[in-house]
């Protein structure tokens, strides 16, 4: 039988192969588990973060997760468990840098155009948007809307009870239409 009669693994399934050759030393299992999850940790880091910290936040994240993997009890939560190590990590640049304060990226223009519901606006202005709420409120909004996790992989992943995933949400989602209809509103 040849190569493409064989039923490809999902891509879960290799990650738990990965994960698995990873922990039993093999150093290209590692390297790869590495290299799929920096796209989306990086895009997570920055939304939550920022540029600025986005690059040392993702090194040391990735020297937890390298530190850390031999402790993962189930390697099919692979992804979960590094974006809970991005988060801690990234909050804890955010205090020392002390860093929350809103952005202007969202101009004007752009917010009179959209619909207060979240669900229709577009990508880029969602996340510029972002800077206008808490890091810990924009951690579940990234994750959840983002990403489109449950709010209990959400919860799982920040370390927090799944009421104050619903309430972090619900405060992000209440100040993002709070300013979208302050920003609405003719001068």
């Amino acid at each position: 039988m040849d190569n493409a009669t064989h039923i490809k693994e999902s891509p879960r399934s290799d990650q738990t192969l990965l994960v698995l050759l990873a922990k039993s030393g093999d150093r290209a299992a590692l390297e790869q588990l590495l290299h799929d999850i920096y796209g989306p940790l990086r895009r997570y880091i920055i939304r939550l973060a920022g540029i600025t910290l986005a690059d040392d936040i993702l090194q040391e994240t990735s020297i937890q997760i390298f530190r850390k993997l031999r402790f993962l009890r189930e390697p099919a939560v692979f992804r979960p468990w590094s974006f809970r190590i991005a988060s801690r990590v990234a909050f804890s640049h955010l205090k020392r840098a002390r860093r929350w304060q809103p952005l202007d990226d969202v101009s004007a223009e752009q917010l009179t155009v959209l619909d207060p519901s979240l669900g229709e606006l577009p990508d880029e202005v969602f996340l510029n948007l972002l800077s206008y709420v808490s890091p810990a409120s924009r951690a579940v909004l990234l994750l959840h809307y983002q990403h489109g996790l449950s709010l209990e992989e959400s919860a799982v992943i920040l370390d927090i009870p799944i009421g104050t995933a619903k309430s972090r949400l619900n405060y992000g989602v209440t100040t993002l239409r709070k300013h979208l209809t302050t920003e609405r509103k003719p001068a």
